[in-house]
């Protein structure tokens, strides 16, 4: 790990159903599944490494004539009907992979290039393959009005840190069910420095984690709470929505860093089990003028 990664690349994958298709109720289980087929046994022992942060993320299924990523919640309608993939209909999924070139090259090499593929009792048809690659210089979020609007496509669970206190690892867990920007930004740190070259590790995340609080400031949001169906036995409780940022800037180093990490949150999500679908988000700026008064 000293000497970092280099470069992120990210894959969205379009297909399509020939055949309706009883999926699981968290659908990342269909982006994993195609994307080992697509890319092999590497793509696997990505997606099933045992470090913290798992250098590949993958998103739940998304519903391109719908607009949202599919999952079941447990308060949602129609809870006793299975999630299916509809017949001819499109949908997407991203996989967002950071490693060295000497690493994902290969992988990119052995992609199985085959139209169609078995999926679980069906089959579909890939459509399109789109890949970005982006390095760890080129992370940064332009705001020049001030405003940032933060959009939570997938249950997002963000704990409050353990670290931050002496507990003992017995602890349970405890989720926030509001977007408090501490907690999302130092989850964000310490993954950003597991994977960034050295010269761009952020130095002090406990003090940017601080400053983020009162540098981001909410305007306006709509934060809902969701209990997440992931199987037959866990059922994660976060949050879905969005909220709107005025974004103070007060120091011009922590800005930076501020600013990449926010960035880099489109790429990697926010919050616990980003690999497997939870946290997926959007980032971008806000026109100041849609601001409710």
């Amino acid at each position: 790990m000293s000497q970092g990664f280099n470069a992120i690349v990210r894959f969205s994958i379009d297909f399509t159903p020939l055949s309706n298709i009883v999926i699981p109720p968290f659908s990342s289980k269909v982006s994993r599944t195609l994307f080992i087929r697509m890319f092999g046994k590497k793509a696997e022992e990505l997606s099933s490494g045992g470090s913290t942060f798992k250098p590949l993320i993958l998103t739940p299924v998304y519903w391109v004539e719908g607009g949202y990523f599919l999952f079941k919640a447990d308060d949602s309608k129609g809870l006793s009907k299975p999630l299916t993939l509809r017949e001819g209909s499109r949908y997407r999924f991203y996989a967002t992979l950071i490693g060295r070139s000497s690493e994902v090259v290969p992988l990119i090499q052995d992609l199985n290039l085959s139209s169609k593929f078995e999926l679980f009792s069906g089959e579909i048809s890939v459509e399109n393959i789109g890949v970005e690659v982006k390095s760890f210089e080129s992370f940064t979020l332009k705001d020049s009005d001030g405003l940032i609007r933060m959009q939570f496509k997938t249950p997002v669970l963000i704990s409050f840190p353990k670290s931050w206190v002496r507990l003992d690892r017995k602890t349970p867990v405890r989720h926030s069910l509001f977007p408090i920007p501490s907690f999302m930004i130092h989850g964000l740190a310490e993954h950003w420095n597991t994977y960034s070259p050295e010269n761009l590790k952020i130095p002090n995340v406990a003090k940017l984690r601080a400053y983020s609080n009162y540098s981001l400031v909410e305007q306006d949001f709509d934060i809902k709470p969701v209990t997440a169906i992931y199987d037959e036995k866990r059922r994660p409780r976060g949050f879905v929505g969005w909220i709107l940022y005025k974004h103070r800037r007060l120091s011009r180093n922590l800005d930076s860093n501020l600013l990449k990490l926010l960035d880099y949150a489109n790429y990697i999500g926010v919050g616990r089990s980003r690999s497997i679908g939870f946290g997926t988000v959007e980032v971008e700026p806000y026109p100041a003028t849609t601001v409710k008064q």
